[in-house]
């Protein structure tokens, strides 16, 4: 008698697809990525693939979907308990770049959210709106010239760790973040961005 075969779980068999493409897209960058050879990597057949993710397009756009809800998870545990802190979303955004290690698989992804920004407009609007989304959220506390400037400065540190740049390893990272995290302290303005009124 033979033992019945087990189905593979749809969930899992879609977290390896997208596992899959963003190694592809770190080694090699976005518009190399086909399907064949993510469905290789995957040890599942392309009908397989194309059962979950019809095209390129819904394959991406799943991958990116996915590194957005984790990093909106990091903001969201890394969010300060005081909901008048002013740049109160937009420290804990420069948090959790900071705090990203390339060597930790799910967090090297941010390294795919950077590509796909960098290659794609498409992206950059969907990665704006998610911006926007959170500013008008926090209007009270992030539309000021100081939150602009820690917001900008962490995607500056993370531009610095895709190129594996000077400034990231962990000792200058420490004293950057500290340095910025001071920066209302020695008494910055904290005055409303007036660019940004109409958010």
């Amino acid at each position: 008698m033979t033992r019945p075969q087990r189905k593979n779980d749809p969930n899992a068999v879609r977290t390896r697809l997208l596992d899959c493409a963003a190694e592809l897209i770190v080694d090699h960058g976005l518009s190399p990525l086909t399907l064949e050879s993510v469905a290789r990597e995957a040890g599942v057949s392309k009908g397989g693939l194309l059962h979950h993710y019809p095209g390129k397009d819904a394959l991406t756009g799943g991958l990116f979907d996915q590194v957005v809800e984790w990093f909106d998870s990091q903001v969201e545990a890394a969010l300060e308990a005081d909901e008048t802190k002013p740049a109160r979303f937009s420290r804990a955004y420069l948090r959790v770049i900071a705090a990203i290690d390339m060597s930790v698989p799910e967090e090297k992804r941010l390294a795919v959210l950077i590509l796909m920004l960098s290659s794609d407009p498409h992206y950059c609007a969907r990665w704006n709106s998610w911006v926007e989304t959170r500013l008008q959220r926090h209007k009270q506390t992030d539309l000021t010239p100081l939150a602009r400037t820690l917001r900008l400065a962490a995607d500056g540190l993370w531009l610095s760790d895709l190129g594996a740049g000077p400034d990231s390893d962990p000792m200058t990272r420490r004293d950057i973040l500290q340095f910025l995290e001071d920066l209302d302290a020695g008494g910055a303005t904290v005055a409303p961005d007036p660019h940004q009124e109409g958010l």
